[in-house]
């Protein structure tokens, strides 16, 4: 027995080594790739001159084949994490990963613009200007946009799509920092760090009864995601603050705390809007598993003035009428991909109806847009209504993320993380495939932006490789896997009963 015990942990230092060793130089890929042909203002030009066309594709190569070996290990770890917590390996692997997740951060950005573009909003705010008014790429002309442009960036993006609270830290991350805008970068991730580090620790909460094993392998599901190192702790994306607000909205409304629940929920939305559909789960979870009428609506009352006055308080500086939304409202624009949001679109409004009917090409897109919702709308309200159990809240919630990749305009490799954060609450091994296939697909699609940017690639993958490949066939397998489970486990219908319902469900404990 101490034999075996003694080969389960060296098999675990083992895993944890290589794929350290395999983050390492998918990092140094990456940053190779992101640098190719970079010069002091280059990369407002588009593709970049003088970039070696060759040596990218090679280097697109190898971060697509060493992101496929990282997730060939982080199917390990999740596949043995019964083993490894029975030796008492949870905590050690645990605290790997969060370093991994440190070095990430101190790494600089390697596949998106991102956390540049959210300086730009900060430095917009931080000089008076509206960043929901202003264009981001207006900043290029400044000396500031200069030294975003020599550390990569791109001056190309519209009106902030973001909530307040977004704006708010992309603020104080320019005031803090100053013009230094590599400490300005990791100011900006450090919030999108602790997120990820405390969407690990939600999760295990949420499943403290569930048993150790099942436990690490939620925790798992979330610290060794390729998909979450690099998009969340790596590139800073805000995607992580908006999923473990997500997060712990749903833990706090499967334990009947409405106040905490609306509050962490509201300032999701406030973070980024695509946490807005789950409001109805959430809602039924609060009335299902309510602990009484008088505590609920004591409860609903506290929790939405508390958000009303946050939201207010973080928008007020800010708002401009209907005109705060032009951000969101281009970044919700379709494309013409390989998704459920351009194949409508190419139906409703095909790119040759804009040259000879501008009006009914806009009124295709609306329609787009509107069939978009109503197709969220509804599944939601279907995934909602299962919820019995706080781990039907988890089922109903994942599958809503899925719906919501799904149904997205645009694909970015990082949209992923939403359901990648959500599926954990829940470590069944359909919801371990259906991660697994998010982080697989992420990482196919990943290296392509850059790719393209250095010429080793044609713009075109990013309307059929990217949104098939990384959002499309993900959220669809994804959801194979997922509904079934919620549609069997949720509820008390003809020949259950309660305690078949609720059987072997990870409890949200007190």
């Amino acid at each position: 027995m101490a034999m075996a015990r003694r080969r389960v942990r060296a098999e675990l230092v083992a895993v944890l080594v290589v794929f350290g060793a395999v983050q390492v130089l998918l990092q140094r890929a990456q940053d190779r790739l992101w640098r190719n042909g970079l010069g002091p203002s280059g990369a407002a030009e588009y593709p970049r001159p003088g970039a070696d066309v060759v040596a990218g594709a090679a280097d697109a190569t190898t971060v697509v084949l060493l992101g496929l070996a990282a997730c060939a290990v982080f199917g390990l770890l999740v596949l043995r994490a019964g083993r490894y917590a029975a030796v008492g390996g949870g905590r050690p692997a645990v605290a790997v990963l969060a370093l991994l997740a440190v070095g990430w951060w101190l790494a600089s950005p390697t596949l998106s613009i991102d956390a540049y573009s959210y300086l730009s909003h900060g430095r917009l705010a931080a000089s008076g200007a509206n960043p929901y008014l202003t264009a981001s790429a207006d900043v290029a002309g400044s000396p500031y946009g200069a030294r975003l442009l020599a550390a990569g960036w791109q001056p190309v993006h519209p009106q902030s799509p973001y909530g307040p609270l977004c704006t708010g830290i992309e603020r104080l991350a320019v005031v803090l920092s100053g013009d230094d805008v590599r400490l300005g970068v990791l100011l900006i991730e450090l919030p999108q760090l602790a997120a990820v580090l405390g969407t690990a620790a939600v999760t295990a909460r949420f499943l403290r009864d569930a048993g150790p094993e099942r436990r690490l392998r939620g925790v798992l599901l979330v610290l060794a995601n390729p998909l979450v190192l690099v998009e969340l702790t790596g590139d800073g994306h805000v995607d992580a603050l908006m999923a473990a607000l997500l997060v712990l909205a749903i833990l706090a409304a499967a334990r009947a705390r409405t106040a905490p629940a609306i509050l962490a929920l509201a300032l999701a939305v406030l973070v980024k809007v695509n946490a807005l559909p789950f409001v109805l789960p959430i809602a039924v979870a609060l009335v299902v598993l309510r602990r009484g009428v008088r505590e609920l609506l004591v409860g609903a009352a506290v929790g939405g003035a508390a958000a009303i006055a946050v939201g207010a308080a973080l928008a007020a500086p800010y708002w401009a009428g209907p005109a705060t939304f032009t951000g969101l409202a281009a970044s919700g624009t379709p494309s013409f991909g390989w998704n459920v949001a351009g194949l409508l679109r190419s139906q409703l409004a095909p790119p040759e109806a804009s040259l000879y009917s501008p009006d009914q090409a806009a009124g295709g897109v609306l329609l787009t847009q509107v069939l978009l919702v109503v197709l969220l709308v509804a599944g939601t309200a279907a995934a909602s209504l299962r919820v019995r159990t706080p781990a039907d809240l988890a089922r109903a919630c994942g599958v809503v993320a899925l719906l919501v990749l799904l149904l997205l305009p645009l694909e970015w490799p990082w949209y992923a993380a939403l359901p990648a954060a959500v599926l954990p609450l829940v470590p069944s091994r359909a919801h371990a495939i259906a991660v697994l296939v998010l982080a697989a697909g992420s990482r196919i699609v990943a290296p392509i932006g850059d790719a393209a940017q250095v010429g080793a690639v044609g713009t075109d993958l990013f309307e059929s490789v990217q949104p098939l490949v990384g959002q499309t066939l993900p959220a669809l397998i994804g959801l194979a896997l997922t509904v079934p489970a919620l549609v069997r486990r949720g509820g008390v219908g003809p020949g259950r009963t309660a305690s078949d319902a609720t059987r072997d469900e990870p409890r949200a404990g007190e």
